[in-house]
């Protein structure tokens, strides 16, 4: 009995050992996974912090580095979060121009419009003044001779203006809202600054994004009911942050979409378009372009919903408008709503409305090492 009770212990001892032991392999597994894991992270986000500083053309030199500027857009991280920008997001609309430097020289293209101190045509017209006075004060970056009065912009409608040293208008046209020169240096006070030209986003609007007729809570030329009916957000104008308002990156993308709609055909289970051609043509009232008169019907058969309106807004459609306006069917508006319904927006990664997994922080719609790089990128920025 007693050699029968130390044989089970010694079996019950080796059991304990082996389990032990795997355990012990486990968890020096799982260690080592992290670490990997870590490495990698490191890696491919220091990568990108290198792939960042290489890429693109070398900045102008009158482009002043911001401090507390997380994406190094030359906007610093209290500013964007004023103008509803993104802090980790140093090129927002994508198209190769760091965000400070877009804006600035948005600014600047919108300033030099404006009308001097008593030549508006409006006495609530927003304009520009400057104070001359005896002296010369010059850039520290390239030496030109710059007036060292002030200067100024004056919204009467608001109530608001804005002043700051002519060389700062120099600096601004370079990209820049940091100013330098030998009497004067600083930083134009950004959010009040596009307060007082009542800009927001670096988009070149034009005379084709009719105005709405309706409520428009955030200004994107969507009204709040196509917000409300098509399931978009009424108090952002840019709800997906790429700083083109929502009703103008809207219809640009159904005018893609229904640009690669196959045409009708009986028996089409798809959703398709359907040109319904007249003898005669339209003309944009805007640009005078002329377009056939008939209409555009787009069919969704599983729906079994269609809409139609003139092929005239097709046009206005690319220039980011659902409003129309020509000779022939006067103005309209295209049913926001129901095209979006039709369309089945958001139809596409990317479109308006899509609705990102937690960890897609590159919005490609997959969560993968690509956001795991992107998170250790950011956190290396942070830290």
């Amino acid at each position: 009995m007693r050699r029968l009770r130390r044989a089970h212990q010694r079996r019950a001892l080796r059991r304990a050992r082996g389990k032990q032991n795997r355990t012990g392999e486990r968890r020096q597994f799982k260690q080592r996974a992290i670490m990997a894991g870590v490495a990698v992270a490191i890696t491919l986000g220091t990568s990108v912090s290198v792939s960042k500083a290489l890429n693109g053309d070398p900045p102008d030199q009158h482009q002043l580095p911001v401090s507390s500027d997380a994406d190094a857009d030359l906007l610093s991280n209290k500013e964007e979060f004023a103008i509803g920008y993104q802090v980790f997001e140093p090129d927002q609309n994508h198209n190769a121009i760091p965000d400070g430097v877009e804006l600035a020289k948005r600014c600047a293209d919108i300033i030099e419009k404006l009308p001097w101190e008593g030549q508006q045509t409006d006495p609530n017209q927003t304009y520009k003044w400057h104070i001359p006075v005896f002296g010369i004060e010059w850039c520290e970056i390239c030496a030109a001779q710059i007036n060292m009065g002030p200067a100024g912009i004056v919204n009467p409608r608001l109530g608001l203006s804005i002043s700051f040293p002519l060389i700062a208008m120099h600096y601004i046209e370079h990209g820049s809202f940091s100013y330098n020169g030998t009497t004067h240096d600083g930083r134009v006070d950004v959010p009040l600054l596009l307060r007082v030209l009542e800009v927001r986003f670096p988009y070149d609007p034009n005379e084709h994004q009719l105005p709405v007729n309706g409520n428009d809570l955030d200004g994107d030329l969507l009204t709040d009911n196509e917000e409300l009916e098509a399931g978009y957000n009424l108090h952002n104008a840019d709800q997906d942050a790429n700083l083109v308002p929502d009703g103008i990156e809207l219809a640009n993308q159904c005018k893609d979409i229904i640009d690669q709609l196959p045409p009708y055909k009986p028996g089409i289970t798809e959703t398709c378009k359907k040109e319904n051609l007249m003898r005669g043509c339209e003309t944009c009232d805007i640009c005078a372009i002329s377009v056939n008169m008939g209409t555009i019907e787009i069919i969704n058969p599983k729906l079994q919903l269609s809409t139609k309106f003139p092929i005239l807004g097709l046009h206005y459609m690319k220039h980011g408008s659902f409003g129309y306006a020509g000779d022939y069917h006067g103005t309209g508006r295209i049913d926001v709503a129901l095209l979006a319904e039709i369309l089945q927006m958001p139809r596409r990664c990317g479109d308006l409305g899509t609705i990102y997994l937690p960890g897609d922080l590159n919005k490609d719609c997959k969560e993968d090492l690509e956001d795991l790089a992107r998170f250790a990128d950011e956190w290396l920025e942070a830290t």
